[in-house]
């Protein structure tokens, strides 16, 4: 693998990195609350490595579910990752299957907001994105087992770490603003996420917004485009 990209994928992680650590820290204490072992915490983040997924789960054993519903949920907060998936390897196409394999295993919603503005950087460039997506996996973890150790002295409620993953998402969106269609894109898909979620019940609302949004987004960019 060769080693400049990835290097420079390394650094391009750097921002999911400081947003990682103190949202997988929460959850480690969270985890070692509802009872999990630190080493559960860890495989969990190692080989579930989905924070939503993860809170959700430790969420459903607090409560006495476990099993089937929370495999059958995390496969459904999942699937938008396919969508992902696909879109970044059009960008792969001279990239082995394993290799592609690996890259979407590691695939988040963070790094592929980094990588998706970095198209130039990571065309037919596998190492790139290996060194993104390793690098702010390697934080994950590390904060998560960090995290569950320290849970006996800490309380995690009280310090805003909640907020780190909400922060980290506005700053990497903040980002991708490259024009004006870029903007009214994000202003409708605030306002109508507001809407749905008043309106309907449970998480729909994510859905249903990004739908809406992305739909919008093309229909802007099209517009944009026969204008030139």
């Amino acid at each position: 693998m060769d080693n400049g990209p990835f290097k420079e994928g390394i650094k391009a992680a750097l921002p999911i990195v400081l947003g990682y650590l103190p949202v997988a820290l929460t959850f480690g204490m969270l985890a070692r609350k509802t009872g999990f072992t630190s080493l559960e915490v860890a495989f969990m983040s190692l080989f579930v490595y989905a924070g939503a997924s993860q809170f959700l789960a430790i969420e459903m054993v607090s409560k006495g579910i476990a099993g089937v519903p929370i495999v059958v949920a995390t496969f459904f907060i999942n699937l938008r990752h396919l969508l992902m998936h696909y879109n970044l390897s059009l960008y792969f196409k001279n990239t082995r299957l394993p290799t592609l394999g690996l890259l979407s295993a590691q695939m988040t919603d963070e790094s592929y907001a980094v990588a998706i503005s970095k198209l130039p950087e990571i065309k037919n460039r596998p190492s790139y994105l290996f060194g993104l997506q390793i690098t702010s996996q390697v934080a994950w973890v590390s904060g998560s087992i960090a995290g569950a150790f320290f849970s006996p002295l800490a309380h995690s409620t009280g310090w805003g770490l909640l907020f780190a993953l909400p922060a980290l998402f506005i700053c990497l969106l903040v980002l991708q603003i490259r024009s004006a269609h870029h903007f009214w894109a994000m202003v409708i898909a605030g306002i109508f996420s507001l809407l749905f979620k008043w309106g309907l019940p449970g998480n729909w609302y994510i859905l249903l917004t990004s739908v809406l949004a992305s739909g919008m987004g093309m229909l802007m960019e099209m517009t944009w485009r026969k204008g030139r």
